[in-house]
């Protein structure tokens, strides 16, 4: 499995998650991140800032991965990861993007809901710490609109937090 954004916010969880289920994972990262990636359980690391992910990917497995969760590109751009993908194999993405996508690929556009219950076993896995919750920032309530700033404008790893807190 290939993850892209494999250390921001949704990303950390999902390498972590896929590696403890015994799953051969592939990470994008920054070269700064490149050690963090791999704590996370990540069995590879592709540098996202050193060329096409897909063809770096395609250079180590020639015959592509099985699954590819994308959580960076949206819209058209998606096509680019699916390259990686195996014929008959899966993208899933929480962003959109095409249906018709080449080689027998198929596609999984999924939001990002939650409902009640639904976080008990992360929550569980982290107390346990069993799953690493990584932070880089807490904001206070009153720069709120800063943190969302940051958010939409930084690569940020792990998750940022607005304290309500006084």
């Amino acid at each position: 499995m290939l993850v892209i954004g494999a250390t921001g916010g949704v990303g950390m969880f999902v390498v972590q998650l896929a590696a403890a289920a015994g799953v051969e994972v592939l990470a994008t990262a920054g070269p700064d991140d490149f050690e963090y990636a791999r704590a996370l359980g990540a069995a590879e690391v592709v540098d996202f800032t050193a060329g096409e992910v897909a063809e770096d990917v395609l250079r180590a497995h020639p015959g592509g991965v099985d699954v590819v969760i994308d959580l960076i590109d949206s819209g058209e751009e998606v096509r680019r990861a699916a390259r990686a993908v195996r014929p008959g194999g899966l993208l899933v993405s929480s962003l959109g993007g095409p249906e018709d996508l080449e080689g027998g690929v198929r596609a999984i556009y999924t939001s990002m809901s939650v409902e009640e219950g639904d976080l008990e076993d992360l929550a569980g896995r982290a107390a346990a710490g069993t799953l690493r919750v990584e932070v880089s920032r807490v904001y206070p309530f009153a720069e709120a609109p800063q943190a969302f700033a940051d958010f939409a404008s930084q690569e940020t790893r792990g998750k940022l937090v607005i304290s309500v807190a006084g």
